[in-house]
């Protein structure tokens, strides 16, 4: 594993620009291939009025991770991660960890108690990260995103 002494960063884009939608659209085909990636239509209205987080690393003019937040209607202080990913040539460096280390005192700050977020159970790595950093299993939801797409519901409580 690569050391991480690079200078990594947060930004918090408020809106996308053309050039900044089409470079996201690519992230998310890259991140979630065949699995219907996020497209326009959903970034725009993330960004606007839930909260895009961008993990950047100076010299680098693409974001190296992504988490996309929305608020949880039925419970105002739970925040659910629409979508978390690191950019596949960064994979395997640790960024995710460092990353989502990064978002616990911005949710915080934010007035959050607990996130949540759903991963595929067939992740194996990704299962094991949230884990890691304090997320629970809750439940399996079978089917949850078609036939043979079942995810686990995992909740973190913050401190």
């Amino acid at each position: 594993m690569e050391t991480l002494n690079k200078s990594y960063y947060v930004e918090v884009p408020a809106s996308l620009n053309p050039e900044q939608l089409k470079m996201m659209m690519e992230l998310e085909k890259d991140a979630f291939p065949g699995l219907g990636a996020v497209d326009e239509q959903t970034l725009i209205p993330l960004t606007r009025y839930g909260k895009l987080i961008q993990y950047r690393q100076s010299n680098d003019p693409m974001p190296i991770a992504i988490c996309e937040l929305m608020r949880d209607y039925k419970d105002i202080h739970k925040a659910y991660i629409f979508g978390f990913y690191v950019r596949s040539d960064q994979q395997g460096k640790g960024i995710g960890k460092l990353f989502l280390q990064e978002i616990y005192p911005i949710l915080k700050q934010d007035g959050f108690h607990k996130v949540c977020l759903t991963v595929s159970t067939k992740n194996k790595a990704a299962v094991k990260l949230y884990e890691k950093l304090g997320f629970v299993i809750k439940e399996t939801r079978f089917d949850e995103f078609g036939e043979g797409e079942s995810r686990y519901y995992m909740e973190y409580f913050i401190s």
